[in-house]
Parts: C-alpha cells; structure tokens; sequence
C-alpha cells in the first residue's frame, strides 16, 4: 500500500519568509513592513462622550458669562458660544496651534491641573482695538503681539479666568492662580507627556465680525475630579436624589421673605392730595369697633392673615390674630 504524497512547491531564490502565498495572504510579516511602536503603559485613555456631555451645561454657562465680561470690557457687543469639543493630547493640540501665536495658561486650584486658553493673535488685535477706544476696522497683518499689546493683554485674560470657577461652584470651589501668558504653545506644559485633554472650541463673534475660535484645554487631571462631582451631585439613583429634594426643600424655605404689616387702603383726592402739607395728619378712615384694630399682613403682596399692633417694651410689635389657611393645589 503506498501513500501519494505531494511535496510543497519549492520557494523562489531570493524570496523571503513572509512573502504572499498563491492565494495572495501573508502569514508572516516582514520586518521593514510594520510600524509597530512602543506601547506607553501610561497613556490615559479617552473619557466617554456620555460623561462629557454632563460638563456642557457648564462650558455653555462660562461661553456666555466670557461674552459679558468681554461685552463690558471693550464696549463693544461680544457673543461667545460652546460649539463643541475633542479629545486630544496635549502634544497633538500644541503642535496643530500656529506659531507665534497668544497663550494663556492658569493653574485650577485646588485641583493643580494647567488649562490653557488660546486666542489667536487676530482676535487679540480686535479686543486690543476696541479696548483702547478704536472701531475695530483696521486689523494689522502680523502674526505676534508686541510687548505693549502683550501687557495690555494680560488685563483682559483676568477678566476672562475670573468667570471660569463661578459655574463650577455649586459643584466645587475653584480657583485660578499663576497665570502665565505666552507667545507660543508649545513652551507650556501641562502635566506628564502624552497625558489627554478636552478641547473646548468657543465660537467669539464681536459686533458685525466674523466669528472667531477660541479654544480652551483642560486636561484629565482636572476633567476627571470635575466629571466626578458632578456625577455625585446628580445623584446616580434615587436615594441621592430624595436627598437632593429635601437639601433643596431645606434651602427653600431658609430663603428670607418680606412680611409687610399695612393698613387699608384710603383715597383721596387729586385736590386733596395737592393740598397735603408737611405735619398733616391724614386720617385712615377705619372705624374703631370693640375688637382690636386689625391690620393686613401681606407676604409678597399677597394676604398672609391679620394682626394688631401691640407695644413691646419701647419698640412697636405685632400680634397675629388670624392667618390665611394653606391649599396645596
């Protein structure tokens, strides 16, 4: 009994070991065809887009206070929106910002995290313009600020890193400290190489202008603490959010109100209301029965019960005598 067997087609002289088979796959690969590199066992990896959108709420509130401020500060109608954001490392961002080009980076405490706003050199010129009392219609061709324009500059970023920790207040306290401004991105460091940040794009439109972006970075060391308060504020079921109710509830009705003690109404006429003079006594017109003289308490404008004065001590106080039953609707 014999067995047929056929022998492998012999390779080609010359052929190396990773070349196409007849049926045109490659099971192994060459060595100068890959571009396999080092893995960085340190790299970060990307937030979900989901979480992200709990921090919009906030970034659109800091757009628009930024247009106020910047509204105030030149004088001029500034409207600044939230158009969108991505994730990026620092060094992809830098590296795709031109060069020279305006900087300003501040430290967010107490999460000692760098975020950098950058505005480019044509919408500093524009802000400069109408800053010091110009009309916006000369804009200078060159791509770097002098140093006058770069101190002049400085007043404005301040106004502006003082309106990102107020919407985060209800969630955290923040702060921004040592500003630092610079003529390119590529000087600032914000933490570890290779560490992501989101990339907040900020649509800046000033007057009749063609909008302009604006992009502010912040990195992972700050958008993860934030994303967490935030989640723990929301409330994740719905024990947190009975909590919640109640903590608003408590804050509810600690908010102070105005009880007004009046008497009620009189009318009198223009001519009588013309011939008023200083010392006068205007009579009120209510007729004294054998009950106490009764007195509106209103709350907002709106009937609360009634009262009669009464002395306490040397100062005048005030006796409830009925109050206005509570309808829930």
């Amino acid at each position: 009994m014999s067995t047929l067997v056929q022998n492998a087609p012999a390779r080609a002289p010359g052929a190396r070991r990773g070349s196409p088979n007849d049926d045109g796959r490659s099971p192994v690969l060459a060595a100068d065809s890959t571009r396999a590199r080092a893995f960085d066992l340190l790299r970060q990896e990307t937030i979900e887009r989901a979480r992200l959108r709990r921090l919009q709420p906030v970034l659109e509130t800091i757009a628009h206070r930024i247009g106020s401020t910047l509204t105030s500060a030149i004088r001029q109608p500034t409207h600044v929106e939230f158009v969108a954001f991505e994730q990026k490392t620092w060094e992809e961002h830098s590296s795709s910002l031109p060069d020279p080009t305006f900087v300003s980076s501040g430290m967010l405490l107490p999460l000692e995290g760098r975020v950098v706003l950058h505005m480019p050199v044509s919408l500093v010129l524009t802000l400069l313009d109408f800053y010091l009392g110009g009309d916006g219609m000369t804009e200078p061709e060159r791509t770097q600020l002098t140093e006058i324009e770069r101190a002049l500059v400085s007043t404005l970023t301040e106004i502006v890193w003082n309106e990102i920790p107020p919407p985060f207040a209800t969630l955290i306290a923040l702060s921004v400290g040592m500003v630092q401004n610079s003529s390119s991105a590529l000087l600032i460091q914000v933490g570890r190489p290779g560490i992501m940040c989101l990339v907040v794009e900020l649509g800046v439109t000033i007057g009749d202008h063609e909008p302009v972006t604006m992009t502010l970075s912040l990195p992972l060391t700050v958008l993860v603490p934030v994303l967490e308060h935030i989640e723990h504020h929301q409330g994740s079921d719905g024990m947190e959010g009975r909590i919640d109710r109640k903590e608003a509830r408590r804050r509810i009705l600690a908010v102070p109100m105005d009880l007004k003690v009046s008497y009620p109404a009189i009318h009198l006429t223009p001519t009588e209301l013309l011939s008023l003079q200083v010392g006068d006594v205007i009579h009120l017109d209510q007729e004294q029965g054998d009950g106490p003289f009764e007195l509106d308490l209103l709350v907002q404008d709106v009937p609360f019960g009634t009262g009669v004065l009464v002395e306490n001590g040397s100062k005048v106080a005030c006796t409830i005598l009925t109050k206005r039953e509570r309808t829930d609707e």
